[in-house]
């Protein structure tokens, strides 16, 4: 991606490990994780309808997560704006949110098996959230940087996006894409995106496009 900044939190992938020979037998510690691994899928086949039922959202509730004054938020906004002498809005909000998409774009795109909802902080930590996760985390950047009108789009076809407008054009942050997509209009914008449309937010306003 250019113009770009490289900032101080973004960390690099761990380099991949080299495959082992077809013919090794797995180490004891590999066998025990993936025993683990098996384990833990059963717990959640088996309270998959508690977990799920905790982590449903209620339209209020659903717009908290959109936190633009988090604490977590603050020190990625100023981690980018300390890139700007000083950082005004109409000038550099741009170069900011491109800043913010490399950012959430070097996380990894994740399925959880159940409806779950990680923080800021545990997407931090895995370096890896799903896409309405990190469309969440995305907008709330963008909207501690000044943008007014950053929401996050879900469709029905489970894909989560982040649009905003700036400058006369509209911008569709794709987590499948490099780039950030620019548009003439909104509706162009809208009409990008992958499944019909079923809701949009931030932590002002929610839109429930499956009225009508």
């Amino acid at each position: 991606m250019d113009n770009l900044f490289n900032l101080p939190f973004m960390k690099k992938p761990p380099s991949k490990p080299e495959e082992p020979a077809a013919s090794a037998k797995p180490s004891p510690e590999a066998q025990e994780n993936e025993k683990k691994l098996k384990l833990y899928r059963l717990i959640i086949e088996r309270y998959r309808d508690k977990i799920e039922q905790y982590e449903t959202k209620s339209v209020s509730e659903l717009k908290m997560l959109v936190a633009p004054y988090d604490e977590k938020i603050a020190s990625v906004k100023n981690a980018i704006t300390e890139n700007f002498h000083p950082y005004i809005y109409e000038e550099n909000f741009l170069e900011a949110a491109k800043s913010a998409f490399a950012y959430l774009s070097s996380f990894q795109t994740i399925s959880s098996p159940v409806s779950f909802w990680l923080s800021f902080g545990e997407m931090e930590e895995i370096m890896a959230g799903d896409e309405i996760d990190k469309s969440i985390f995305l907008c709330s950047i963008l909207r501690a940087l000044g943008s007014e009108n950053a929401k996050v789009f879900v469709t029905e076809s489970k894909n989560a996006y982040v649009l905003f407008q700036f400058g006369g054009k509209s911008f569709v942050a794709d987590h499948s894409k490099d780039n950030l997509q620019e548009f003439d209009s909104g509706e162009a914008a809208m009409s990008s995106l992958r499944g019909r449309i079923l809701y949009a937010f931030n932590d002002k306003e929610y839109e429930d496009f499956r009225e009508g």
